[in-house]
Formats: C-alpha cells, structure tokens, sequence
C-alpha cells in the first residue's frame, strides 16, 4: 500500500529544481500517472519486443512525468516500488530500462562534490538518461565486484575495458561504471564520450525491448572528482525493484489466463474454458502465489522506508520469490490458452518468456539462495 505522502514534482521545464516552481503531488497520483504510462507500454509491447527495439513512446513518456523523479522528490520506497511493478504489467523492458536509469542517477547522491551533484540533478529532471555499466562480460553475477582494472592517471582513472546487458545504452547520455582503481572497486558517474562505442548483441528470448548492449570503454576517463562514495547498506533502486519486474509480469500473465478463461468457450460443452475445475485451481494458485510474492516485495520495500536493518536480506528473498512466481504464473497461463496462446498474436507467449528473466538477472535465485543458505548457517560467503 501507498503511504498517504505528499511529493514535490519540480517542473524542470519550468524553471529548473528551485522550490517555488515545485507542484505537490500525492502517491495515489504518482501511481495512476504510472497506470497511465502503463497502457502506452502495453499497446506498443508487441512491437518492441518483435523488433527488438526500444520502447521510445514509454520511455518519453516517463521522461515527461513526475514519476521520473518520484524518488529524487521524496516519495516513499513503497511507492517507488509499486511503480515499477505497474510499468512492467505493461511491458517489463520499459520497467527495466527504467530501474536501470533510476539505479545509476540515484548515486548523484553519493558525490563528495555537492555542485557536482547538484548539476547531474538538475540533468536529470531535465530528462537526460543514464545507463547503468557495471557487468562484465565474465563478472557472472558479482557486477558490485569488477574485475577490470583502471589505470590512473593525471586527474583520476582510464579504462579500456567492456560492460554487458547495459539497458538502453543506446539512449544513455552519462554512464554509472564501476572499475578496480588501485585493487578497490570504484564507482563513477561519467559523460558519454567518443571514448564510449556500443555493440549490438541483443537478440534474446526475452525483454528484447531492453536492447542491453555491450558496451565498450577505451580508454575512457574516470574523473576521481565523479567518483561516488558508494555505500553497500544505503538504499538503492535497483534492489528494492528487481523484484517488482516479475511481479508485473505475473499480474499480466494471470490478467491473460483469467479473461481468457471467460471468453474461450468449449465446443463440445458449450461452456466457458473457466467452468473446467483444473482451471480454477490454476487460477486459485496464481492467485496464492502472487499474492505472497507481492506481499514479501511490499514488506522489502516498507522494511527501506523505515531503514529495518533486514531491509537487505528482504529484498533477496522477495527477488528470489517473485522471480519464481513469475515463472509459474507465466507458465500456468500458457497452459490454460493452450496452442492458441503459443501464437505470437497473444502476449501470453511474451509473458512467459519475459519471466524467464528475473531468475537469471543478478543475483540469480541460485546465488541468491547460496548467499541466504549460507548467511542463516553462520558459514562464510564465498
């Protein structure tokens, strides 16, 4: 549930981030703000995904909306999340674009120089778009560690070096990009430069729409005045996010099974598909088991606002559950539509792939369930 906080959306195409040309906006509305972006992202989905192309009708739209800068203006990790969650029931790639952005601009915040940061916010609310860099090609899942290493120079680091499965790279005017400076990681926030060249190696199963690139690095500066003060414990987008991407698609997926349910009659009965009890209880478990994903996802999100200390372990275990209810729901769904539903002219068939994601997005469910393993029998990580 949304808190009942008030927002301030500053209008940067009206002024800039000064406090008088701030409109107070309510949660409830940053939410149907996001319902409505929602139904763009669904009505153009199907072509983005088969095309593998960028969703720029969302992503323009979102730019142009007060939820673009929800976080950055004081609304809740709550609200935050179930905002996420709304977009991907439109279509996950655009979500994921998104968190992405969100992840890699919310660490303006962690720059010693606050005129520095002050100027990458002002970017930011004027609609500039940042990528999220910080997997390599052989990190696996330990993006938070870099293996490559950057060479120091005159004013800070240079790096020749590639990142995968950047998110909307190609629309990207700045880059968070993590390296190894001296044997410790680093995190900077850099301008796209001429440095910075894109190879396009996204033809996937699924979240086509994501065009998560590889993205090459040579020789690129590390300014050490851009180099963020990075906090392991502070709260962050991407983590409270991830597992609302599968939570939306879980709710479209079910959304399909449900309607077409109702609508597919049976021959030979005469009777809706739904009339079958095999179906009920698929939809019954679809229910059940969304249900505790989203109710674990909230309580990760709440457990942020109020700084819990169990915050981090919560957002692992929501992941980890919405990542597999998504899977399920997805499947089930397929099930319930049968042959039809394999057709392209159904999203059910996108559905299920998209879900296929959240399990192999970082941390994976198996490393996720290591690490927590591990952490409740007092072993080591590693």
């Amino acid at each position: 549930m949304v808190t009942g906080r008030q927002v301030g959306y500053v209008d940067a195409a009206h002024g800039g981030h000064t406090v008088q040309n701030k409109t107070v906006v309510s949660e409830s509305e940053l939410l149907a703000e996001a319902a409505k972006i929602a139904e763009t992202l669904t009505k153009h989905a199907a072509e983005h995904d088969r095309e593998a192309s960028l969703p720029v009708e969302g992503i323009d739209a979102i730019l142009a909306s007060p939820i673009n800068t929800s976080l950055h203006d004081g609304a809740s990790w709550t609200a935050f999340a179930q905002i996420v969650g709304t977009l991907a029931k439109g279509d996950p790639s655009a979500a994921t674009i998104w968190l992405m952005h969100q992840g890699a601009s919310w660490l303006l915040k962690s720059l010693p120089n606050h005129d520095l940061a002050a100027s990458f916010e002002s970017k930011v609310r004027s609609g500039a778009w940042f990528g999220n860099a910080l997997s390599e090609p052989t990190g696996g899942n330990l993006f938070l560690m870099p293996l490559q290493a950057a060479e120091r120079v005159e004013g800070g680091w240079r790096l020749s070096g590639a990142k995968r499965f950047v998110s909307g790279c190609e629309r990207a005017e700045h880059f968070l990009v993590n390296a190894l400076c001296d044997g410790v990681p680093g995190f900077f926030l850099i301008d796209k430069d001429e440095t910075i060249g894109i190879e396009d190696i996204w033809d996937t199963m699924g979240m086509r729409g994501t065009r998560s690139q590889l993205v090459h690095f040579n020789g690129t500066l590390l300014p050490e005045a851009r180099r963020a003060n990075v906090s392991m414990d502070a709260p962050n987008p991407i983590p409270v996010g991830l597992p609302w991407l599968s939570i939306g698609i879980a709710q479209a997926a079910m959304e399909f099974a449900i309607e077409y349910a109702k609508n597919r009659v049976i021959p030979v009965k005469n009777q809706p598909l739904s009339h079958l009890q095999w179906v009920q209880f698929a939809v019954a478990d679809m229910a059940i088991t969304l249900d505790a994903a989203t109710a674990l996802a909230t309580r990760a999100a709440t457990a942020t606002d109020t700084r819990d200390p169990r915050a981090g372990i919560l957002h692992f275990e929501a992941k980890v559950a919405a990542n597999e209810a998504a899977a399920k729901i997805a499947a089930s769904a397929l099930k319930i539509s049968g042959g039809t539903g394999y057709l392209k002219k159904h999203p059910i068939e996108r559905h299920f792939r998209d879900a296929v994601s959240g399990q192999l997005m970082a941390w994976s469910t198996e490393v996720t369930r290591d690490f927590l393993g591990k952490l409740l029998l007092g072993l080591p990580p590693g």
